[in-house]
């Protein structure tokens, strides 16, 4: 493997950090269940699960193409 390809390889496992880091940054863990707001609350995880069903295939083309490397 060379230097280019072992570096490379590191790039989807910091973009699945990042996304995970998104996930639980979206979530709301000071929030008690009486005072959350329902339709806020209903939006923030619509556009959490959009950004997930875009970002995990765009992930695996990256972990694709950086296997293809030679």
């Amino acid at each position: 493997m060379s230097t280019a390809k072992s570096i490379v390889s590191i790039v989807p496992g910091l973009q699945a950090t990042a996304l995970l880091g998104y996930n639980i940054g979206e979530l709301d863990f000071d929030l008690k269940p009486g005072k959350r707001k329902k339709k806020n609350h209903m939006k923030r995880m619509v556009r959490m699960g959009v950004t997930n069903i875009v970002a995990i295939p765009i992930i695996g083309a990256t972990a694709g193409m950086v296997s293809a490397l030679d």
